[in-house]
């Protein structure tokens, strides 16, 4: 029985990661760069994004932050914005895989990069 459950885990994990990795592979939605930091940039999505009933998940690693959009909290990805330090710019790049209009969500973003001033020196 231990071991079925660990499989079952392993699968849900491998699911999610196939699935985010599958929309990198896709053509970007939209892809837009602003002056402001990514954790400031990231933490303005994340604010705006929450206002809708999706669960988000959120990764920082060496290379910027990503955030998944999920329907529930055990669904695969369908949305992502990764966003990476790119020269003296952040740049926001959504990928999305919605079965509906997903214009709100990258309208967002592409505030949330627009209006995040950049870090003071």
């Amino acid at each position: 029985m231990k071991q079925f459950v660990a499989l079952a885990l392993t699968a849900t994990l491998l699911t999610g990661c196939a699935a985010s990795g599958s929309l990198r592979n896709t053509k970007p939605t939209a892809s837009y760069a602003g002056e402001g930091s990514v954790a400031d940039i990231a933490s303005c999505v994340s604010d705006a994004w929450s206002t809708k009933p999706v669960h988000l998940e959120s990764y920082t690693l060496y290379t910027g932050t990503t955030i998944e959009i999920h329907p529930t909290e055990k669904s695969p990805t369908i949305a992502l914005v990764d966003i990476k330090p790119v020269g003296d710019h952040t740049v926001a790049t959504y990928y999305s895989n919605f079965n509906e209009d997903d214009t709100w969500y990258f309208k967002q973003l592409e505030q949330c990069v627009a209006i995040t001033p950049a870090p003071r020196p």
